[in-house]
């Protein structure tokens, strides 16, 4: 399965989850958006002619590296214990990554990164979206 992945540094990008502004990242804290497949393969048949397949797979992930002391972090908890989905928002200078409805998959995959205890949130989307930031 083919992997299209931006990972950013938490400052060069504002984060919303659950419509509130999340800001508890640290240290070595990385955010990522991925998606599980890209939405076109190119191919070439027999005869030399090009041909394109739409896979409409449009799910992916926004993975959070945060440190789980973070006053953030129960809030995320309590998503995780919520069955429903909540909209999520990553805005870099060039894109803004979103969904309407995504599910916290796996809260607690805790690591150590230079001494710093950071948790792995993420955040499954059955439709991830991307929009290009237009500066006025």
């Amino acid at each position: 399965m083919q992997l299209t992945q931006h990972t950013f540094d938490p400052w060069e990008v504002a984060v919303q989850i659950d419509g509130l502004p999340f800001t508890d990242f640290g240290t070595g804290d990385k955010v990522a958006v991925a998606w599980n497949n890209d939405n076109v393969t190119d191919s070439v048949d027999n005869n030399g002619n090009g041909k394109s397949a739409i896979n409409h797979d449009h799910s992916g992930t926004f993975t959070f590296s945060i440190d789980p002391n973070a006053a953030n972090y129960a809030h995320l908890i309590d998503l995780a214990n919520n069955l429903t989905g909540v909209p999520v928002s990553v805005t870099s200078s060039f894109a803004h990554f979103h969904t309407d409805s995504a599910r916290i998959t796996r809260p607690t995959d805790t690591t150590l990164n230079a001494e710093y205890p950071s948790v792995s949130v993420v955040f499954k989307a059955s439709v991830l979206q991307v929009d290009p930031v237009t500066t006025a």
